[in-house]
């Protein structure tokens, strides 16, 4: 952590964009503190002069100049706290906005690490101590030191042995006010982890409010939040006792100086050293040193309990974030979406045991790549691997099989891909906010044939203000079916290369499942589809499957392929398919006949080709409706061949048809 002078400086430094206004606001506050000043000069005179003297037109002046220096000392009082309040405010809002910016652009991990309630008292509470320290320590510092300075000259003038007598009592109060600091300090270091762990236990509480109804703990819960509310009041009762022990201390340091000044004063006068006017004018400057040195008690004070919300936030700040602008990273701008694993391994920094070995994996556009196998086998951080939530610790990842995962602008790979997971986040707003999150052209025709796609449109114009229906957070008033689907429709909008589908159906009935994949494969012609599933129903759509097994890949082909090894993907699928061997046989037999029709399609279209000839005979004879006497001139053969050619092309395309329509 860097030294709090470092920290203060850079914190400080967030004042430069407003020093016109900061200057003009100190500007006021020294105005201010001038006509403040000549009140007791005032008295003085009034005491010294007006009086003894009887002097009516004295009295007068004095007093209408005593009510015009209020009402000037006031008005620039005003000015100075508009300044203030407009400075302060708006340093609130670009500190928060530093701190989000920084906060969204950390690693993943970091997020996982760390509570959110936590967070959310870094960027409020935190922030606002930080704010309240560096827009009013500067402000105050200048103000009550330009004040010192002009009061202790004025009461060096009068009487400079009062003065210097009065100012020996500084240095015993300044060791108190560090004394108790310390442990102001303390405190608020515990207070702040104490109302960490209440924010959290709010956000998590209120976020699973089902599952405590559902498991009959609203009672419980609320034990549990009276225990750190007790705990939270323990902390705060303590602040309170030091703060009442702290101002005891300041009352009673002050009162005996204060006591023993005004005996030394009244010695003065009666010893004849000074008038009484001069006497009551030096008091009441001596009364208004009093403030500004509790003023830098105060600013002590609240810089040193500051340091612990300014350490906290700083812990966000100095934190090194994902490369989103590294300008050595290649732009993406067009490609074709292949991705390619080679030899890809991953752990941890601080794990010994590999998630992941030795990955070589393709994932070719056109396609529904999918990774199966058990739970915590490493699909999901292949995933990750792709959106560089992690790095390989060895090998490489290729998109296009020409840029380097590591070399790619994180901002233009993400634009890439679309990604539905198993816990599908909806944000609140409407469902047209939630379609179009991620996308910044709207296009109203596309969102709609997403949605169907998706299976979701008929839902939602069947909702009373359709597209525009407002849900709440979380989708709360949505089923898990209804989630899934409306987060495959926001991927499909966005309209990306690269589609991840992480169990994005398993809460999905298989009729509206089946219907999902059918309309996929119209959809994915120049996409990557990645697919990571447990449900044989999903699998079936796949186009070639990865096998993970103890973090490496067992096997890898097309569905008939890995039923017809009988190895780890036949257990995985008996296992989640509850089929026997027998029903698995017919299952592969009946996909492998199914090839081989669509392999005898493919052949025998391919031998009905027809040639360039064919097709000029049957354009002249259909198209431009002309006798076998004109093409036969116009191609120099006999009319008996065109007659035989044009038979020929148009027996060839009724048995391409008949293979069309053919099951």
């Amino acid at each position: 952590m860097r030294s709090r002078l470092k920290v203060l400086i850079n914190y400080f430094s967030l004042l430069l964009p407003y020093w016109d206004k900061s200057l003009l606001s100190l500007l006021c506050v020294g105005i201010g503190v001038l006509f403040g000043m000549a009140t007791p000069l005032i008295t003085k005179v009034l005491i010294d002069y007006a009086y003894p003297n009887r002097d009516l037109n004295l009295l007068t002046f004095l007093v209408l100049f005593g009510v015009l220096i209020f009402i000037f000392q006031t008005f620039f009082s005003d000015v100075s706290s508009y300044l203030d309040t407009f400075i302060h405010q708006t340093l609130s809002i670009d500190l928060r906005k530093k701190f989000f910016t920084r906060l969204l652009r950390l690693p993943l991990r970091y997020h996982f690490e760390k509570q959110v309630g936590d967070l959310m008292v870094r960027v409020t509470d935190d922030i606002d101590v930080i704010v309240d320290s560096v827009a009013e320590t500067i402000p105050v510092l200048i103000k009550t030191t330009l004040q010192l300075a002009a009061l202790l000259a004025i009461c060096l003038m009068i009487d400079w042995n009062l003065t210097v007598l009065a100012m020996l009592g500084v240095p015993f109060y300044f060791v108190q006010t560090r004394f108790f600091a310390r442990r102001f300090e303390e405190l608020q270091e515990k207070s702040q982890k104490q109302e960490s762990e209440i924010y959290t236990f709010y956000q998590e509480k209120m976020s699973n409010i089902k599952t405590i109804k559902s498991f009959n703990q609203e009672i419980y819960e609320t034990d549990r939040l009276i225990d750190k509310l007790i705990g939270m009041f323990a902390l705060v009762r303590q602040n309170l006792f030091l703060g009442l022990f702290n101002s005891f201390f300041d009352a009673t340091l002050i009162t005996l100086w204060t006591s023993f000044l005004a005996w030394y004063a009244g010695y003065r006068v009666i010893t004849g050293h000074i008038t009484i006017g001069e006497i009551m004018a030096i008091l009441v400057y001596l009364g208004q040193i009093h403030q500004p040195i509790m003023d830098f008690g105060t600013i002590y004070k609240s810089l040193t309990r500051s340091f612990v919300s300014i350490n906290r936030v700083d812990e966000i700040l100095e934190k090194e974030p994902e490369a989103y602008k590294d300008t050595r990273t290649f732009v993406l701008f067009q490609i074709e979406g292949k991705i390619k694993f080679d030899n890809v391994s991953f752990k941890y920094h601080d794990a010994e045991e590999f998630i992941l070995k030795n990955i070589d994996l393709i994932a070719n556009p056109g396609e529904i790549t999918a990774l199966a196998g058990t739970s915590g086998a490493g699909k999901s951080t292949i995933i990750d691997l792709i959106l560089r939530f992690v790095e390989p610790t060895e090998g490489a990842i290729y998109i296009d099989d020409k840029y380097d995962l590591k070399k790619v602008s994180l901002m233009t790979l993400r634009a890439y891909i679309s990604i539905v997971s198993q816990d599908v986040v909806i944000f609140s707003g409407s469902i047209r906010d939630n379609l179009q999150y991620g996308r910044k052209v709207v296009n109203g025709a596309a969102m709609v044939e997403a949605a169907k796609a998706a299976e979701i449109h008929d839902f939602i114009v069947g909702l009373p203000g359709g597209y525009d229906t407002l849900i709440g957070e979380g989708g709360l008033n949505l089923s898990g079916g209804q989630k899934q689907r409306l987060a495959i429709a926001r991927a499909l909008y966005r309209d990306v290369k690269i589609l991840v589908l992480d169990e994005a159906t398993s809460a999905l009935d298989s009729i509206t499942e089946a219907a999902i994949f059918n309309n996929l494969k119209q959809l994915i012609k120049a996409k990557t589809v990645l697919m990571i599933t447990h449900r044989p129903s999903s699998l079936k759509n796949a186009d070639r499957i990865y096998i993970i097994n103890d973090n490496v890949i067992s096997e890898s082909g097309t569905f008939a392929e890995l039923l017809d090894k009988k190895g780890d993907f036949y257990k995985f699928y008996q296992a989640q398919a509850h089929e026997s061997e027998e029903e698995i046989e017919e299952k592969v037999e009946l996909i492998k006949y199914q090839k081989r029709l669509i392999k005898e399609k493919l052949r025998t279209a391919k031998a009905l080709k027809l040639s360039p000839l064919e097709k000029k005979v049957l354009q002249l004879y259909y198209d431009e409706r002309k006798t076998y006497a004109k093409i036969s001139k116009e191609l120099g053969m006999e009319p008996y061949d065109i007659s035989l050619i044009r038979r020929s092309a148009k027996d060839k395309l009724e048995r391409l048809r008949e293979l069309e329509f053919k099951e």
